[in-house]
């Protein structure tokens, strides 16, 4: 039998239809092909409910010789048409009031380039610690519901707080790189469990295991910007050596703009996910000399916190950021007045803040070279930019003084402020790694109370976060009040990419979505609608609240986050205090009408544990040292015995010998040159 071009055409578009209503019978609705199926160049759109897609089954023709078969190549996969690329932005530790774009001095021109082409937004949230509102970040889910109640360091073995995010948590990267995205993750991973952090894995708690294409960063909570512990994909690797003044800030920033510009020098058609997540500014602060000297030049800081606090203020009310009529909650009794400070502990203290400026400038100017490259690849009106400004409130974990080295604080040791002067003229440099005095991170989360760590206030949960997307978000400069929170994130990728949450990733059925789009509130129409998302709960270490509706119920904090200690917390049930705030009235938690609304008040706690049932925040936990020394898996529990036969480097803690409180024996067998031992020890002279 002779067969024609055209009759070989027909019979493989009508064996393609045979294939796809196959497909339609599994899936439930047809995917959407482009091309002609079967070509080379067909691509298809997934319904996205099952992922990865389930196989288009074969439509070609086959006979017992090639020449007599038809070929069928089945399509890729690709993103609905119009989905643009996505560059996911989120500094660390850094207060609701500290950039410039939300009232503070410290300049932060791009992020104000977002919110002046797009829209700022004052009353979004956070989950007051880091890891777990990254967890929240990339799932569109509740911290204790992606495995994160607190940081994982401090993880314990109950569902909400194993620092696991569950197979049934997806992650925004999985979603999006199924869906034809490629998908890159530069910066801090503070989700792979502490006792999967070495490099023997696993690795599917692992960026490149949770969905990303590629990764450039660090593992952990926070690493030194000039010798950091880095990670390509999964290989430990040290670019700083041998280049004095290498600084991880600027080299991600670098190692993003390449990223970005090979994928689309190679696949210009390809949109990109990029989740962009530098340390700063989390502790340690360490910007370069040229932005230490162009911040202390500004002398920003010099009228001390309390007046940094007025100046802060006046510039949001001045910006639109808080209303006319709100009210600056007052200063606590337990932190010092700066006037009551001596000549010494000023100095010291100014020059503490302005390294933490440089390092906010200076992460900042990194980001926006970033955001440049998109624009200078013309790529800048099909992205949508979101930018939050931290992943909690400011950190007092430097301590009343402050310190030069973060680690003191977490031995419990205060450095005395003619100590710290040891480090003053380096400060910030390779040499330190510090933080600053707690009477900042108040001032930096103006106008609000408490800081990072206090789930229950908005100084611990409040953090600006603007959003552009040329031609689509339309109210340019625009500012939005509704309340919403981290988890609202991935709900709005989705629905700007056109891109269905699935029901299956990997045959495992998914939690739904918990977030809600902010999409809604892009249009100039958009600017009084009421919000969408109108409950959240809170909880971190046995603080917590619960927002309804415009009230938020609090309990009043019990442990300073400034001070760390041994000693017994009260019972985390019955031993803390409740407020309640109107915030509709008192966005700033000014007025407390616990005593004057006690049966809102109690309906309120009502609310807060019906969430925490249903979102895995129980058993409530406020422990602190304790839950850090929790015994957890590990590859070195009960081992007594540690052999390294080779040149081994970038071992993590949760890898290595724990010799905290123990007492060892290193035995080494050392073959010595002719010439003697040498130990890599300057000479003496």
């Amino acid at each position: 039998m002779k067969i024609n071009q055209n009759t070989r055409l027909n019979v493989l578009l009508c064996t393609t239809f045979m294939a796809l209503s196959v497909l339609t019978a599994r899936v439930g609705r047809a995917q959407q092909i482009n091309g002609v199926p079967g070509s080379a160049n067909s691509t298809v759109t997934v319904d996205g409910k099952q992922l990865p897609p389930l196989p288009i089954p074969f439509g070609g023709v086959i006979k017992e010789t090639a020449s007599e078969s038809t070929p069928w190549w089945p399509p890729r996969v690709v993103p609905p048409k119009g989905a643009p690329n996505i560059l996911l932005i989120m500094t660390d530790d850094e207060g609701f009031g500290a950039p410039s774009t939300f009232g503070g001095v410290i300049e932060t021109p791009a992020l104000d380039r977002i919110a002046k082409s797009g829209l700022r937004y004052t009353q979004f949230h956070t989950t007051s610690l880091c890891s777990p509102t990254r967890a929240a970040l990339i799932t569109g889910r509740n911290h204790h519901v992606a495995g994160f109640g607190v940081v994982g360091e401090a993880a314990t073995g109950f569902p909400g707080y194993d620092s696991v995010i569950g197979k049934d948590t997806g992650t925004i990267g999985a979603i999006l790189k199924s869906n034809g995205y490629a998908t890159a993750w530069f910066g801090k991973d503070h989700n792979t469990p502490f006792y999967q952090a070495s490099q023997a894995g696993p690795f599917d708690q692992w960026p490149v295991g949770m969905g990303f294409d590629y990764f450039y960063g660090f593992i952990g909570g926070d690493t030194s910007q000039w010798q950091p512990n880095l990670f390509r994909n999964t290989t430990a690797i040290y670019p700083f050596q041998g280049h004095p003044g290498w600084n991880l800030t600027t080299a991600m920033a670098d190692d993003a703009i390449y990223y970005m510009k090979q994928l689309k020098a190679i696949a210009p058609e390809k949109p990109f996910f990029v989740y962009y997540v530098p340390g700063g500014t989390h502790a340690p602060h360490h910007p370069t000399p040229e932005w230490i000297k162009k911040v202390s030049d500004q002398h920003l800081f010099d009228g001390g916190w309390n007046k940094l606090r007025d100046t802060i203020f006046a510039n949001q009310k001045r910006l639109g950021i808080m209303p006319a009529d709100a009210r600056l909650t007052p200063w606590p009794k337990d932190l010092p007045e700066w006037d009551t400070l001596s000549f010494e502990q000023k100095k010291l203290y100014i020059k503490q803040a302005d390294v933490y400026g440089a390092y906010l400038a200076y992460t900042d100017h990194e980001i926006g070279r970033v955001i440049q490259a998109v624009d200078d690849m013309g790529e800048l009106d099909n992205t949508l930019i979101i930018y939050i400004s931290g992943d909690n409130g400011a950190s007092a974990e430097g301590m009343l003084n402050g310190t030069p080295n973060e680690f003191t604080t977490f031995n419990g040791v205060a450095v005395p402020v003619k100590d710290q002067y040891l480090w003053y003229d380096f400060w910030g440099s390779e040499r330190t790694f510090p933080h600053y005095a707690a009477g900042w991170a108040w001032a930096m989360d103006t106008p609000f109370k408490w800081m990072k760590q206090v789930a229950s206030h908005r100084g611990g949960t409040a953090n600006g976060m603007a959003m552009s997307w040329p031609g689509h978000i339309t109210d340019v400069g625009g500012i939005r009040h509704q309340f919403t929170h981290v988890i609202d994130i991935a709900p709005t990728i989705l629905e700007a990419t056109g891109i269905a949450a699935p029901d299956y990733i990997d045959g495992i059925k998914q939690r739904p979505i918990e977030g809600t789009s902010m999409v809604y509130t892009w249009d100039k129409s958009g600017a009084d609608v009421p919000t969408r998302h109108t409950k959240q709960y809170f909880e971190m270490l046995g603080n917590r609240a619960i927002y309804d509706n415009g009230w938020l119920a609090a309990t009043t904090p019990v442990n300073l986050p400034w001070e760390l200690n041994n000693a017994t917390p009260p019972d985390v049930i019955t031993g803390y205090n409740w407020e309640l705030y109107n915030l509709n009235e008192d966005v700033t938690e000014y007025n407390d009408l616990a005593t004057k609304m006690p049966d809102k008040l109690k309906e309120m706690e009502g609310i807060f544990y019906d969430e925490a049932k249903k979102y895995n925040v129980l058993p409530l936990d406020n422990s602190t040292l304790a839950r850090f020394l929790t015994q957890r898996p590990s590859d070195t529990a009960g081992r007594k015995v540690f052999t390294y036969s080779d040149e081994l480097s970038g071992v993590p803690p949760s890898a290595a010998p724990n010799i905290l409180d123990k007492s060892y024996i290193i035995t080494a067998e050392v073959t010595v040159a002719p010439q003697g031992l040498h130990l890599g020890m300057p000479d003496a002279g």
